[in-house]
């Protein structure tokens, strides 16, 4: 198909409508497990894998990416120059990246759906998201089209589209990157709670890239504590819990894996 964001709203826009399984499970979420040889994905929160998905399925997956992390999405756009402020004018097919909470971090993402002037409000579709403001915005439970305030706004990146009419890139000329497979770094052994081991610190690097510990917890050699009240949170959340451990604090090879793709990958 071609790379233009016409395409890619056309795709968006198949799914208008479209709801969630139990416990998160989508189409979207199968096809990013599928892609990076994790069924966890499968029942992850989706946003970003919709958008992902839709830029695969029409064929703009080189210059959409392909993510499930929105804070890897967004540092995505930035390496090829193509990131705006939230303040700037937004252009039919960009990626719109939602802060809620003002902590600097994407929390949400969704599709322009039409071009906005600066500080005007910006016509979206996205997924996990609610079809009003009574429920949640980044945690919702299917595809619809919404009216979002700039005070939301995070940022946006704008695809180098290659068709010229709709919106253009701003990669200053340069080739975009081709996407490539993230593969995380092996299991270290003697990784356990309450042992000392340096593989505990790009542990805790892996924890706060992807907002389950603190910024401000220092790194240490230490499995302690508050490494493992961050690693059964992650265990619980994506399923990867010891079977009739409802607290498990011990990271595996699975949860190693997983939880470096969605840091870095």
């Amino acid at each position: 198909m071609a790379s233009t964001p016409d395409a890619l709203l056309a795709e968006a826009e198949k799914w208008l409508g479209y709801k969630e399984g139990a416990n998160n499970h989508t189409k979207f979420g199968e096809w990013y497990a599928t892609l990076v040889h994790d069924t966890s994905f499968a029942y992850a929160s989706w946003c970003d894998e919709y958008v992902s998905y839709c830029g695969y399925a029409s064929g703009n997956a080189d210059i959409v990416g392909e993510f499930a992390y929105c804070p890897s999405h967004v540092n995505w756009f930035k390496n090829r120059g193509q990131w705006h402020k939230a303040s700037e004018a937004v252009k039919k097919g960009d990626i719109v990246f939602f802060d809620w909470d003002n902590d600097g971090v994407a929390d949400h993402v969704e599709i322009a759906r039409a071009d906005s002037a600066p500080g005007a409000t910006i016509a979206t579709i996205g997924g996990n998201t609610s079809s009003g403001l009574a429920g949640s915005q980044s945690n919702g439970d299917g595809v619809y089209e919404r009216t979002r305030y700039r005070s939301d706004v995070l940022g946006f990146g704008r695809p180098a589209y290659k068709s010229a009419g709709t919106s253009t890139g701003t990669g200053g000329g340069k080739t975009p990157a081709p996407t490539t497979k993230y593969t995380p770094p092996a299991f270290p052994k003697g990784l356990a709670p309450n042992r000392s081991t340096p593989s505990a610190k790009p542990l805790q690097k892996a924890l706060k890239a992807t907002g389950w510990l603190g910024q401000g917890v220092t790194l240490s050699d230490n499995y302690g504590p508050q490494t493992q009240k961050s690693v059964a949170g992650f265990n619980t959340k994506h399923g990867l819990n010891d079977v009739g451990k409802p607290y498990d604090p011990a990271i595996g090879p699975k949860g190693w894996a997983l939880l470096f793709t969605v840091a870095y990958g």
